[in-house]
């Protein structure tokens, strides 16, 4: 009887630590850089699509890559919320945005 009551009181421990962490992550704010790029598929799709040739990117075989960055430049405190996200196709950088994960906010570079 021991024994169950141990197992027991584990499984309740490992409970209670599930939903302290998922309530943790809930209240957190995500300042990963993939929330970054995921922020400007979400509300630039448009851009994106302008950036790509669009008589042939059915079939084109181009390289995409994406990169984000903090920004260091001067006058910058406070760096945890904000990036700057740049989009090349085939090594040309080809539309940037810096991105404010905490308002939801991609401004385009021009």
């Amino acid at each position: 009887m021991r024994r169950l009551s141990r197992t027991l009181v584990c499984i309740g421990l490992v409970f209670n630590f599930s939903v302290a962490l998922s309530a943790i992550a809930a209240v957190a704010p995500d300042t990963s850089p993939n929330s970054a790029i995921q922020l400007v598929l979400r509300t630039q799709a448009a851009r994106i699509r302008a950036a790509d040739d669009p008589k042939g990117w059915w079939h084109d075989t181009k390289e995409r890559e994406w990169s984000v960055q903090r920004p260091t430049e001067p006058g910058v405190l406070d760096t945890t919320h904000t990036f700057v996200v740049k989009y090349k196709i085939n090594g040309t950088v080809v539309a940037t945005w810096h991105v404010d994960t905490r308002t939801g906010i991609a401004v385009v570079v021009p």
